[in-house]
């Protein structure tokens, strides 16, 4: 089958289902890669993962005593830091075998009765034009070559060889080697029809030493430069992200990264060198990866080792996403001054959520608290300008830092699309003390946010949706509930920003903000269990999953006129695992 077939398709739609099941079938070519079939990637992943008791034996310098030695000798010491690591099996970029031989598309998985044909659902329909099917990946879990052409450490690194920490013990030292298998990387995903690689840019391999004035590594600059432009030489659009939360560790050794006010500087210096590198290349900029993630993560084990002074493990998340919030406000500045091409934003996670029993005022309350402590805690003040209301009269200045008029006006409006992980929704009920308790009261083990996730409905205790594997206990098929999930987020966030993307006039206005589903995915139900190739390709619930939120997407931009432009399957490749590493859970 040539590159190029899907682009051929009747309709927009047609492309739409049929590439979801050559996309599928495709895992019989990204199984001959050194990867791993490790969990879908997510921030409730993360923040409801429990890792094994810390160890005594971790520790790491005092933050600000280490010197800012920029010297090869600086260099080695961050290094030593982290350990030995394991050199890649190979060290050059490998040319891919054109053309791509793409599998058939897989047998039809159920009766023409129960479930129709791609071809047949929704064929009057069509996708505005210009929509992107795109995939995701992150430096940290597909690069590998760690050590490798001046790349500097950074805290994923140290990491994850600390006792207890990964599951399985691993590191992401090798993982998929995409640093130097991009291209046929690229060129596989051009063959099944994917437009577009949201991928990020490795700080440290930028900034080995991560403050500005440290030395500039060409040598990574010229990597991502060829891999943007081998991207768009294969018809796919290159789509980057600044930061994956693989903060350089120098930067936590110097101040404590993004506990310290100082990261805001560093962070726009590096923004700038990437946007002078790659202006005119790339049409969609991210800042942060789900920022609430990062900030969570690193006020606990082994990361709140280097908290800054001054700072706590019950201030530092705030303190954390006080900082970012500034540097991205910071990085979007200038990319604007700077005329860079293209649209910026960054990338929200999180869901508002479902009240758990429809006719409780507390379970509602619930709900926005859930809502302003997550989701709101990052888009409130990039797109209205200041904190929820909610959180200021919940939490102290001394806990969340308020910021100053200048701080709002660069805040308001610092995002030209809204970008959205969707991967699942669930219900949100009171604590069992209720919400005005909890909320005065600082020792309520959910406070401040006073809310509970549940994963199962209060009338019998039915999942939400489809369960993952059972490793990724958040994650729940909720297809029926994407659509919902949509207009939530429009009707909280919506802008009058113009937006320059070429829309048919008939979908929606000029004044709506734009939105991408810049991550969704499934984790198949014990598939760490499968060993033979047939049974790793049949992935029924991964199969369900796709078809079902595609077309509720389709459907959320006819019916509901979600402006919906995009959506970026998690992932290209499997890859190293945040807290699972490589082998199988």
């Amino acid at each position: 089958m040539r590159h190029g077939f899907l682009l051929k398709l009747t309709t927009p739609v047609m492309r739409f289902l049929v590439f979801l099941r050559l996309f599928l079938a495709a895992k019989v070519i990204a199984a001959i890669k050194p990867a791993a079939r490790g969990a879908t990637e997510t921030s409730a992943m993360l923040s409801t993962a429990t890792p094994a008791a810390p160890s005594p034996t971790v520790s790491f310098p005092p933050v600000g005593t280490i010197p800012r030695d920029f010297s090869p000798q600086g260099f080695e010491e961050l290094w030593s830091l982290v350990g030995p690591v394991e050199p890649p099996p190979f060290t050059t970029t490998r040319e891919p075998q054109l053309p791509i031989t793409v599998p058939s598309p897989p047998p039809a998985l159920y009766p023409t009765w129960y479930a129709p044909q791609p071809s047949n659902i929704f064929p009057n329909l069509s996708l505005p034009e210009g929509f992107i099917f795109g995939v995701a990946t992150s430096a940290y879990q597909v690069e590998g070559a760690t050590k490798m052409e001046g790349k500097g450490p950074t805290i994923w690194d140290w990491a994850s060889r600390q006792p207890g920490f990964i599951l399985d013990n691993t590191t992401a030292d090798v993982t998929d080697l995409q640093y130097y298998l991009y291209k046929e990387d690229a060129a596989r995903a051009a063959a099944i029809g994917i437009t577009a690689h949201s991928f990020s840019i490795s700080w440290a391999r930028i900034y080995p030493f991560g403050v500005a004035g440290s030395p500039l590594n060409q040598q990574g600059l010229d990597h991502y430069s060829d891999l943007i432009d081998y991207h768009l030489s294969v018809g796919i659009e290159p789509v980057v992200t600044l930061f994956h939360w693989d903060t350089p560790l120098a930067l936590v050794a110097y101040y404590g990264g993004f506990t310290s006010p100082q990261i805001v500087y560093d962070f726009v210096n590096y923004a700038i060198t990437i946007f002078q590198s790659f202006n005119g290349r790339i049409k969609t900029w991210y800042t942060f990866n789900e920022p609430s993630v990062i900030c969570d993560l690193i006020t606990g084990f082994p990361f709140n080792t280097f908290i800054a002074p001054g700072v706590n493990s019950s201030t530092g998340s705030y303190q954390c996403a006080f900082n970012l919030l500034n540097a991205h406000a910071g990085a979007v500045k200038a990319f604007r001054e700077m005329g860079i091409s293209g649209e910026i934003s960054y990338k929200n996670d999180d869901v508002i959520g479902i009240p758990w029993r429809s006719n409780s005022s507390e379970d509602m309350a619930a709900v926005e608290r859930h809502a302003s402590f997550g989701l709101g805690l990052f888009a409130d003040p990039v797109y209205t300008g200041d904190w929820p209301q909610i959180v200021k009269d919940t939490l102290p200045e001394s806990y969340l830092p308020r910021f100053t008029d200048q701080q709002m006006a660069d805040l308001k409006g610092s995002a030209d699309f809204f970008a959205i992980d969707a991967y699942s929704t669930l219900y949100i009920k009171a604590p069992p003390d209720g919400v005005t308790t909890c909320q005065n009261n600082m020792s309520d083990p959910t406070w401040p946010s006073c809310n509970v996730v549940v994963p199962y409905d209060s009338k019998a205790g039915w999942a939400a949706g489809s369960i993952s594997d059972p490793a990724t206990s958040w994650l729940e098929a909720t297809p029926q509930l994407l659509r919902e999930y949509l207009k939530q987020l429009q009707e909280r966030w919506p802008s009058n920003k113009m937006v320059r993307l070429n829309i048919p006039a008939w979908i929606w206005a000029d004044d709506v903000l734009m939105q991408y589903i810049s991550e969704f995915g499934m984790d198949e139900p014990f598939a760490s269990l499968r060993t033979e190739m047939y049974q790793i390709l049949n992935d029924v619930t991964t199969t369900n999953y796709y078809m079902t939120y595609l077309g509720e997407a389709l459907l959320a931009i006819h019916e509901d006129g979600i402006p919906l432009m995009g959506t970026f399957s998690w992932s290209m490749i499997d890859n190293a695992e945040w807290f699972h590493g490589l082998e199988p859970k």
